[in-house]
């Protein structure tokens, strides 16, 4: 992993995301269920308090397919707190430097894959372009393994159009791949709509699993 790269990449994103919440303002929709662009914001903000100490174990746990469950309760709570500070400081806040734990080599990768898919929720609901990181690819072997008690127990084969491929599962038995751009498989691993559905072929029993899955993240 090209660690330098990817942790400018997630600063690049967090300038984007700050970009995109100063246009569309406080009230704007997001495709996390009834979250505001000012809540989206604050979960952001929130996610990285007590220097990421929490958010690096959660990522941490979660890359080795351990699913953290967070209390929807606490999780308003959060929101509702930092949204006491504004929104334009929560912007401000995004527009800073990323807590160096979050940057570690065990979960850079996760930390990516949180702000651009966030950011994501944000511009699909909001009909706003959005650029693919170079190295968003590498979150997809956490989420699959954050996934693995959704998805089917065989060899399941991973490539995206930028030359990634992993494989997954059991070496010996049924196989299936799934293919697509690294952004749409990231959407539907983590339980958004891609913008095209993935190219899934191999074994029918499980490339018809792999069509009905539906991916959740928390």
């Amino acid at each position: 992993m090209e660690l330098v790269t990817v942790r400018a990449e997630i600063e690049a994103e967090r300038t984007a995301l700050a970009d995109s919440l100063e246009a569309v303002g406080p009230h704007a929709p997001t495709a996390c269920g009834s979250w505001s662009a000012f809540d989206l914001a604050a979960h952001v903000v929130a996610s990285e308090g007590g220097a990421g100490l929490v958010a690096f174990g959660v990522r941490t746990l979660a890359a080795q397919g351990m699913p953290f469950r967070p209390n929807p309760r606490i999780v308003r709570m959060a929101i509702e707190r930092q949204r006491r500070d504004g929104y334009h400081a929560l912007i401000a806040s995004i527009r800073g430097e990323c807590p160096r734990l979050l940057l570690a080599r065990q979960v850079v990768a996760s930390t990516l894959f949180e702000l651009w898919m966030h950011h994501d929720d944000l511009t699909s609901a909001n009909n706003r372009d959005h650029a693919e990181p170079t190295h968003l690819a590498l979150a997809i072997p956490s989420l699959m393994r954050y996934q693995a008690r959704r998805l089917p127990n065989a060899q399941i084969i991973v490539r995206t159009t930028n030359n990634y491929e992993w494989c997954f599962g059991p070496e010996r038995g049924p196989a299936a791949a799934v293919s697509g751009p690294a952004p749409d498989l990231v959407r539907w691993l983590a339980g958004r709509q891609p913008q095209a559905p993935p190219n899934i072929d191999g074994d029918e029993r499980i490339a018809d699993e792999l069509r009905a899955f539906v991916g959740r993240i928390g």
